[in-house]
């Protein structure tokens, strides 16, 4: 099975059944599935090839999922951008997946243009929603030559998706997820949620980033309605509840606290929602307690890095009690247990599991397991091992299976529900003329989950230049990455090997200089 036999299926069995909700629109199954299928004959045209990567920078738009499926049909992999990255991060990842076409809407042409000189000299830029100057529409006039060959279905081994999250030592890395991968999430989501064609799932979070496609596919693959928001704003968010009866929405935790804020919030009408999937593992006990009396309805915890597509483990609605229990304390701050079709350990240093209340890393194995990172053997060798999946993330286990998450091996930072090296924040800063050193922490947020901390020294002769800084690291990465406090100090701890003790750095995040974000 692959990802266009979902469409397929659901143009097949609800042809006339609404798919898709944005900007007050609908589209029906047969609607989605023939835009796709337009789609996919206008690449196949204009010569895209099977593992072709193709780039694609939009909203949160039916644009998007009939992209996704077109592309996906030809046997090429799809490459998400976010578009809150700034030219010069989108550049890097462009590059590194080596693209030959990038896809995009109209309000994005000055980024591709910026963002042009980073590929192949072959490579096309193609405009989905109109013809621009300098900058063919999709579905314009094709190139000569008549049509191509339809080519042969792509394996459910082959790679559908290739999603960067953020980089280390100034690379981006792209996770590729296969058909495979992508469906056994989706389906052991969709089991695990209760999920069926009457539901109404509200999307917030960006499609093109991590994995809002992996939660949009879980939907379709039971014939749901989805209404898409090209932006989430929590008043809209609200309004659109009352608006479609939704019955199933996904917040991070800085959505939900931003909804929970709102003066207006006790008065809309939310009475449709069902369920309320948030995505953990660091979100505040007082954020959850409020979440869980606001929204008066089953709440369910799901957690799983893009490696895993996702999905790992699910805190079920019945764990999630106000009561001041040992055990409902205990539960609130866990991510539950091992999601249906996925093996989940807590093993030590040499592979062996830990005991009760012992702490060790997560690994695990299933179908939903990423395929390797593209170009990086090396780091997939050190990731995948025998099978496993080793995540980084450090957890204990109770005594019946459920698992803590308490801190992360591997040096990333959680900002609003997006994953970033420190290491891509710290290369930028240091580009400054008066940086000696840099090293760049994460410091707990009840809206956020974590912000980054910079602690930074000098050259000599130079001297604090707060503003200065500020510009540099505005003009230079995405804003949600640039760090909320800064804190100039003579040397950095370091170790006998000369490596930063970042523990020592978050002890002294007392007496930084900060400023408004």
């Amino acid at each position: 099975m692959r990802l266009g036999d979902i469409l397929t299926h659901g143009a097949r069995v609800r042809p006339g059944r609404t798919a898709l909700i944005a900007d007050g629109a609908a589209l029906t199954y047969r609607e989605l599935a023939q835009g796709a299928d337009r789609h996919a004959d206008a690449l196949l045209a204009h010569g895209v090839r099977k593992n072709d990567r193709v780039a694609v920078l939009t909203h949160s738009t039916p644009a998007y999922v009939q992209l996704l499926f077109a592309v996906t049909r030809l046997g090429a992999v799809l490459v998400p951008l976010n578009s809150r990255l700034i030219p010069r991060e989108l550049a890097a990842i462009v590059r590194d997946a080596g693209a030959r076409f990038l896809l995009f809407e109209a309000e994005f042409a000055a980024a591709v243009d910026a963002i042009r000189p980073a590929l192949p000299g072959d490579a096309k830029c193609l405009c989905v929603d109109r013809s621009l100057p300098g900058h063919p529409g999709l579905d314009g006039p094709r190139p000569p030559g008549g049509p191509a060959a339809a080519p042969e279905p792509p394996a459910e081994t082959d790679v559908a998706l290739q999603i960067y999250a953020s980089g280390t030592s100034g690379r981006p890395r792209g996770a590729m997820l296969t058909h495979r991968n992508l469906l056994a999430a989706s389906t052991s989501a969709a089991i695990e949620l209760g999920l069926s064609h009457d539901d109404v799932f509200l999307s917030c979070s960006p499609l093109p980033v991590m994995l809002g496609t992996g939660r949009l596919l879980r939907f379709l693959l039971v014939g749901a309605t989805i209404v898409l928001m090209r932006e989430f704003t929590p008043g809209e968010a609200l309004r659109a509840i009352g608006r479609h009866r939704i019955t199933h929405a996904l917040f991070t935790a800085t959505m939900m606290a931003q909804i929970l804020d709102l003066p207006e919030a006790p008065q809309c009408d939310i009475a449709t929602l069902r369920k309320v999937v948030y995505r953990g593992p660091f979100i505040g006990a007082d954020l959850l307690r409020r979440a869980i009396r606001f929204f008066g309805c089953a709440m369910v915890q799901s957690y799983g890095p893009v490696e895993s597509s996702g999905i790992l483990t699910i805190l079920q609605a019945e764990d999630h009690s106000l009561e001041e229990t040992a055990r409902s304390i205990r539960m609130l701050g866990s991510v539950g247990k091992e999601a249906l079709g996925v093996e989940v350990r807590v093993v030590d240093e040499r592979g062996r599991d830990v005991g009760p209340r012992q702490v060790g890393e997560v690994i695990a194995r299933g179908a939903n397991v990423f395929d390797g990172y593209f170009g990086d053997p090396g780091f997939t060798a050190e990731i995948l091992r025998d099978g496993w999946l080793y995540t980084g993330d450090l957890a204990s286990v109770d005594d019946d299976g459920t698992i803590s998450i308490v801190d992360r091996k591997r040096d990333t930072l959680m900002i609003g529900g997006i994953s970033v090296y420190p290491k891509e924040i710290e290369s930028v800063i240091a580009e400054h003329p008066a940086v000696s050193e840099a090293a760049v922490v994460g410091r707990p947020d009840a809206t956020w989950g974590e912000i980054p901390v910079a602690i930074v020294t000098l050259k000599a002769g130079e001297t604090p230049d707060l503003e200065s800084l500020l510009a540099h690291c505005r003009s230079n990465m995405a804003p949600f990455k640039v760090p909320q406090a800064i804190d100039f100090v003579a040397s950095l701890p370091k170790n006998a090997q000369g490596k930063v003790l970042k523990a020592k750095l978050k002890e002294r995040l007392v007496g930084r200089r900060r400023y408004p974000s």
